[in-house]
């Protein structure tokens, strides 16, 4: 018999970009797909602020495409969007001296090599921490590899998984990515998550936004949704045959939507992956003061021609360690970044105090006097994502012992619910590639049953 037209193959909870991605190979397969989303916009935790007082994009969410192999690359190329790859020049802010860090990433490269060595050595996984606190690690590099560790994968280093750090050293795509090229997508990244939801079949897709996903009753191939508007008014329950989950890992862990019959076997998985928590700033200035000879000469008194532009800062004991500007774009646009334990204690002050915090951190930073700063900034911006309902943090790390977590979350229940996410994603965890590869991997799974 013909199947019917009329009844809903899949219901996608969640328009990030992993939600998206599926949807769009789905609806393509010629299933019929109906997206929901609590938000009023699609894209998840990709957040771009559009200024027309500020010369480029602004990211309050993910930013960077973290190597050349990363899904994302393509997907952008195909949407005809302009990828830029950003100077890999990073420098030490001490004491008002800015200092060339050679080898940024052989530096985690070497990190990640000798917690390999120590894993098959001990055997069993353990926390990072253990190896940073260890005599074995020069004190000039611990801090800068604490600093790295709590930045980039924005975890705890007492909870990240050394496992799950020395997987990368053995080479393909997880090498690659911290092997140093990041890129940046120049129309900002909600580009491509605007691309994503462009290309879904209008006849076999519908996207609800403002939707709330809040229980999802299940049986062998059918599923009912309960949801509530952002008034919190219920909404007609919405069926389908099956349920595709790319709700953030935080969400999930906080039992935001619940399940029935529930999932034992993925709570237990949920509890092998961490939320890292960071706090981004983006500061814009009346001009890009960095980039005066003046200012560069008195700060690289060593450096011939002053060494080229600042790309990325890293202050070790600074409140915000991490700052970068929009280079290979020249802008008056600087972001500053920390994650983990600092940005926690970040996010449990008021947004004034966060400001004012990290003014007083770049101030040292770039040996510039706080009223100076002041004096010269426009306008802040920034997004509490520990605060946000619908993502209850940034992104996702494996925990001691968790490397099996991702698979374990990932996996397909009874042909009728299906889970995808960048904490679906153990080599990609915490990325937009993660996200995007981990929705497309969703759908074959969908369409291995449904077709």
């Amino acid at each position: 018999m013909p199947r019917d037209r009329k009844r809903v193959d899949v219901l996608v909870l969640g328009a990030g970009a992993a939600g998206l991605a599926a949807a769009r190979d789905l609806s393509h397969a010629g299933l019929r797909v109906t997206v929901i989303e609590a938000r009023p916009r699609v894209g998840g935790r990709v957040l771009t602020l559009h200024d027309p007082r500020a010369p480029i994009p602004l990211e309050l969410g993910a930013e960077f495409i973290h190597g050349a192999s990363a899904a994302t690359l393509p997907l952008a190329q195909a949407a005809g969007l302009a990828v830029l790859e950003l100077p890999d020049t990073h420098e030490l802010a001490a004491a008002g001296r800015l200092t060339p860090m050679g080898g940024f990433w052989e530096l985690a490269d070497r990190m990640n090599r000798d917690l390999a060595r120590r894993l098959a050595a001990r055997g069993k996984d353990f926390p990072v921490s253990e190896y940073l606190d260890s005599a074995r690690v020069p004190a000039a590099r611990r801090g800068l590899l604490r600093d790295f560790v709590q930045g980039f994968y924005a975890a705890h280093p007492d909870r990240l998984s050394a496992q799950s750090l020395a997987v990368e050293t053995e080479g393909g795509d997880e090498a690659d990515e911290v092997q140093g090229k990041q890129f940046r997508i120049a129309n900002g990244g909600d580009a491509l998550m605007k691309w994503l939801r462009d290309g879904l079949d209008p006849d076999r897709t519908q996207v609800r936004l403002s939707t709330v996903a809040e229980s999802v009753e299940w049986k062998r191939g059918a599923v009912s949704v309960a949801c509530r508007g952002s008034d919190r008014a219920p909404l007609p329950t919405l069926r389908a045959r099956t349920a595709l989950i790319t709700v953030p890992l935080a969400v999930l862990k906080a039992g935001a939507v619940r399940f029935d019959p529930a999932l034992p076997a993925k709570q237990r998985a949920l509890a092998g992956i961490e939320t890292g928590q960071v706090f981004k700033i983006v500061l814009r200035f009346r001009e890009a003061f960095w980039e005066k000879p003046e200012f560069l000469k008195e700060r690289r008194p060593q450096a011939g021609s002053n060494g080229g532009g600042l790309a990325f800062l890293h202050a070790h004991g600074a409140e915000v360690p991490t700052w970068w500007t929009s280079l290979p774009v020249r802008s008056p646009v600087l972001t500053g970044y920390v994650g983990a334990v600092a940005a926690e204690q970040l996010l449990a002050e008021e947004p004034p105090s966060r400001l004012e915090r990290s003014l007083v951190a770049l101030s040292e930073v770039l040996a510039v006097p706080r009223r100076d700063l002041e004096q010269q900034l426009d306008a802040s911006a920034s997004h509490d994502w520990r605060a946000d309902p619908f993502a209850r943090g940034a992104y996702s790390y494996i925990g001691v012992g968790g490397n099996n977590a991702p698979r374990a979350l990932a996996r397909p229940v009874e042909g009728t619910l299906f889970f995808a996410g960048e904490a679906t994603d153990g080599a990609q965890i915490g990325t937009v590639a993660g996200a995007l590869s981990s929705g497309r991997r969703a759908a074959r799974e969908v369409l291995r049953v449904l077709k």
